[in-house]
């Protein structure tokens, strides 16, 4: 089993530790959904964060809200409409520092339900003490952008939608990492 080359900038997410959801109001409740099946490509070149790059896509029938009726909502036609439009993909365009040293604004392309429309996220580096990075990220959008326009009757659900991410990234491949043990 060869080694990663020096060169190839690829950081590697480690899922158990990481996670991707959703936060939506509506005028009795909020919801919040986790996405449980996903892929997230992550270079930093020369280990800066300011010249990284990160690819997110989800599968969008992976939602989970903790209620079955919720989550028929939001996988229908009126929301993420998973049979016809199964993956949301992120991908970062540009990022920039954001005034203090681990803080950064990310630009990007957010598709979701077939429609591209830019993004603009937080992102907080955090080194942590065993050589791992965490990369705490969030962004907002109008729902009504990405063609989810329903109403539920009495229950008006909130144009904005927030997005986080926490990403647990490491230098090595956690599969080979392990097999090394």
């Amino acid at each position: 089993m060869s080694a990663q080359p020096d060169d190839d900038p690829r950081l590697y997410v480690v899922k158990t530790d990481s996670r991707i959801e959703f936060h939506a109001s509506a005028t009795f409740t909020k919801v919040v959904g986790v996405f449980h099946s996903w892929e997230a490509d992550f270079k930093m070149p020369a280990d800066k964060f300011g010249d990284a790059s990160l690819i997110l896509e989800i599968d969008a029938d992976s939602v989970e809200t903790g209620s079955g009726l919720k989550n028929k909502e939001i996988k229908g036609k009126n929301f993420f409409a998973v049979k016809e439009h199964p993956q949301i993909r992120f991908v970062s365009k540009s990022i920039t520092a954001d005034g203090e040293p681990a803080k950064f604004r990310m630009t990007g392309e957010l598709t979701l339900r077939g429609i591209s429309n830019p993004v603009s996220a937080t992102v907080v580096l955090r080194p942590q003490e065993d050589g791992h990075r965490r990369i705490d990220g969030e962004f907002s959008f109008n729902r009504r952008e990405f063609g989810m326009t329903h109403n539920v009757p009495f229950n008006k659900v909130a144009n904005t939608v927030e997005v986080k991410f926490h990403l647990d990234v490491q230098n090595a491949d956690p599969t080979v990492a392990q097999n090394q043990r």
